[in-house]
């Protein structure tokens, strides 16, 4: 954690800074503290807390302490495991599969849903598809995922938790509406992956989760292997 540049970027105020601080001397105890004890030990609100969280552009609390925690142990994690290794496997895995569910939608409509910096990565993908000729959406719209939808939409969902409340109340409703979904997540084992027509896990089962210590390197991973798969779509 770079606790003077959020700090600066975000321009923090005396409380916040208090409660960054506090994590920041906390950092490998961070996933035992819920958020009620952070804010009793900076006599505040769990309000205050939250509305940090979102401030920083994070999903939510859990969504702070996971980025926090992950990305102070890559500085001294013990692997040899190189980013390409992974994110290979996950290519040559997924990329028939993608690639065919991808070409039934080319005249139909894809929608991406997703909430805090996922976001921003989901805007990025759906621009991408749009200049490829695909209609393609950056915002979900409920209405989209009743039963005469099926087969006219396709929906990307991108959670780095794989349990984002709201992403699973939409995907839960594409599900019962035979709504196509593929997610990219980095949590085999979460809801979210188990919604999915096809899900492309991220720091999920491969080799990173086997380390002690194991990098975050979700969203590069996430990009990488979406520009494989629309490269090879579009060759």
């Amino acid at each position: 954690m770079d606790f003077k540049y959020l700090c600066d970027k975000y321009q923090l105020n005396d409380t916040e800074t208090s409660i960054l601080k506090y994590l920041q001397e906390n950092i490998s105890d961070l996933k035992k503290i819920g958020i009620r004890k952070v804010a009793k030990d900076n006599y505040t609100s769990t309000t205050t807390v939250y509305k940090l969280c979102k401030k920083l552009n994070f999903e939510g609390y859990s969504d702070m302490i996971y980025h926090f925690t992950y990305s102070s142990q890559i500085n001294d994690s013990e692997t040899n495991v190189d980013i390409y290794t992974n994110t290979n496997k996950q290519i040559d895995k997924n990329l028939e599969a993608f690639n065919n569910i991808l070409k039934k939608y080319k005249n139909k409509l894809i929608m991406f849903v997703s909430t805090g910096i996922s976001q921003t990565i989901a805007n990025y993908m759906n621009e991408r598809l749009s200049v490829n000729g695909y209609r393609s959406i950056a915002n979900a719209h409920i209405q989209l995922l009743s039963k005469e939808h099926k087969g006219e939409v396709l929906v990307f969902a991108i959670s780095r938790s794989g349990e984002t409340k709201s992403l699973i109340d939409i995907l839960e409703q594409a599900r019962d509406n035979d709504i196509e979904v593929i997610s990219f997540v980095g949590n085999a084992n979460s809801k979210i992956t188990k919604l999915s027509t096809l899900p492309i896990i991220i720091q999920g089962q491969d080799d990173f989760a086997k380390l002690k210590n194991p990098p975050s390197t979700f969203f590069s991973e996430l990009l990488l292997i979406f520009e494989c798969f629309i490269s090879d779509l579009l060759s």
